[in-house]
C-alpha cells in the first residue's frame, strides 16, 4: 500500500464490495510498480547488489501513487542515483506505461514524481512524411495497456464531488 492512499473505496460500501474495491485498489498499485521495476531496469537505474541469499536488482523505491487521471507517483532515488538518469529512463516508462511520453516533476533532491498523461496510445502511428520516415531512434514497441490501468487513466477511482 502506498504512503499516501489517494484511491478510497466508496463510503457507502460494506462488506464484500467494500473488500473486492480495495482488491481493485491494490492490484492496479502493484501493477504499476511492477512496470515501474521493469522499465526501471532497462533504462538503466537497476543496480544489482549482491547478498548470502543471492543478487538482485534494486530500482529506486515508488513511495506513493495516485491512480486517477492523470496516473502518478512519486519515486525516492537510490544513493548517488541523480535526476538526468531517472529523465534517461523516461522513453521505457513511457512505453511500460504504453502512453506517449511521461513528464518527471523534482520534488527535492532525490524525489521525482513521474505523471503519465491520460490519453493512451491507440496505435502505433507511422510517419507518412518522407522526412519523418527515418527518425533518430526507431520506433518503440507499444503493447495494450492491462484493463486495470486503462481504467485507472480513464477514470480513477475517486467519484467526482460537488463542491
Amino acid at each position: 500500500m502506498s504512503i499516501i492512499a489517494t484511491a478510497v473505496p466508496r463510503p457507502w460500501s460494506h462488506g464484500r464490495r467494500r473488500a473486492r474495491e480495495w482488491a481493485e485498489i491494490r492490484f492496479a498499485e502493484h501493477e504499476v510498480r511492477t512496470l515501474w521495476r521493469t522499465a526501471a531496469i532497462r533504462g538503466g537505474l537497476g543496480e544489482k547488489v549482491f547478498s548470502p541469499s543471492g543478487t538482485m536488482m534494486a530500482v529506486p523505491d515508488v513511495t506513493a501513487i495516485h491512480l486517477g487521471p492523470p496516473l502518478r507517483f512519486t519515486i525516492r532515488l537510490r544513493p548517488a542515483q541523480i535526476w538526468e538518469d531517472a529523465t534517461a529512463a523516461g522513453r521505457h516508462v513511457a512505453n511500460a506505461l504504453a502512453v506517449p511520453n511521461v513528464q518527471f516533476t523534482q520534488l527535492a533532491p532525490g524525489w521525482i514524481e513521474i505523471q503519465a498523461p491520460a490519453d493512451p496510445v491507440a496505435t502505433d502511428e507511422r510517419a507518412q512524411d518522407g522526412a519523418d520516415a527515418t527518425p533518430e531512434l526507431p520506433p518503440r514497441p507499444t503493447r495494450p495497456l492491462s484493463p486495470v490501468v486503462a481504467r485507472a487513466l480513464a477514470r480513477g477511482h475517486r467519484a467526482p464531488t460537488a463542491r
